[in-house]
């Protein structure tokens, strides 16, 4: 790739130095290194970069090891940017000690002052859903469907893949509906492997809030869970117990309609059937 036939690397080139080259491509941006920096450059409606310069701002001043930005603003295209120190883990597993740092860092997050629900919007003054009720906040951030919304149990993906669940969760329906009531916290929503770096066992890096949203305090309890395993969210010292649960049940219905594999299915399936058995 030169930056000749391609204008974002040019532009990464600008903000980095002649040494910068294509890292990674996600759902909001498109990402650029030069080894100790990153840039990255906001793609199309989704780029959420001015709310997570944002948060990254907050945490860092709370203490929290995030990416320090180093310069954040729009290119003369409009496009958001941010420039940022680039974090790194050591590879290995997370101790008890590192899920504790984890769930430390989460509580930082959740304690920050906001407004409305949902997912947060992109701006750069103040953390403010995109929705005005709880139950429209879980809708911004989640595939919609059954019980969010009146489509029928019986045309869930995951109960298609398990028609067994259909019982358990068509019990559950009331307490599910309930769960959003509250005003909620800023959750990070995704905390897939890939977003936490580790470095001799400890935390050494929370990742990407591009998802971020307003939502029940044990949202990121079964985020963790669905990633890492119930045993994690509770080493990390998050809300546990019944609304855990059904936060994670809400998970599994989501993550079943976004499946694109059979193991992606069956993952969602199995995480179902584990928090349906939680107390």
């Amino acid at each position: 790739m030169n930056a000749e036939a391609c204008p974002d690397l040019a532009a990464a080139r600008d903000l980095l130095g002649p040494q910068a080259h294509w890292l990674a491509t996600g759902a909001s941006c498109v990402v650029f290194t030069n080894g100790p920096q990153v840039a990255r450059l906001g793609l199309g409606t989704y780029a959420r970069l001015r709310v997570q310069v944002q948060l990254q701002q907050a945490l860092a001043g709370a203490g929290v090891p995030v990416a320090r930005v180093l310069e954040a603003g729009a290119l003369a295209s409009g496009r958001a940017y941010s420039v940022e120190v680039r974090l790194h883990g050591d590879g290995g597993a997370p101790t008890g000690a590192g899920w504790a740092d984890l769930g430390q860092a989460l509580q930082a997050l959740h304690a920050l002052p906001h407004s409305g629900f949902g997912l947060l919007e992109d701006r750069p003054d103040r953390l403010k859903g995109q929705a005005t009720s709880a139950a429209e906040g879980l809708l911004t951030r989640l595939s919609g469907g059954w019980p969010l919304t009146p489509a029928p149990l019986t045309e869930e993906p995951l109960v298609a893949a398990a028609p067994d669940l259909c019982a358990p969760l068509a019990r559950r329906e009331a307490a599910l509906r309930a769960l959003p009531a509250g005003r909620g916290v800023v959750s990070h929503t995704d905390l897939h492997a890939g977003q936490v770096l580790w470095r001799g066992g400890r935390l050494a890096g929370l990742l990407d809030f591009g998802d971020a949203a307003v939502g029940p305090v044990v949202w990121d309890s079964a985020s963790l869970a669905f990633f890492h395993g119930w045993a994690a969210s509770e080493a990390a010292g998050l809300p546990g117990g019944r609304d855990a649960a059904l936060m994670g049940v809400l998970l599994a219905i989501h993550r079943a309609r976004r499946a694109r594999t059979a193991g992606q299915l069956a993952r969602a399936v199995t995480f179902a059937r584990m928090c349906l058995t939680r107390r």
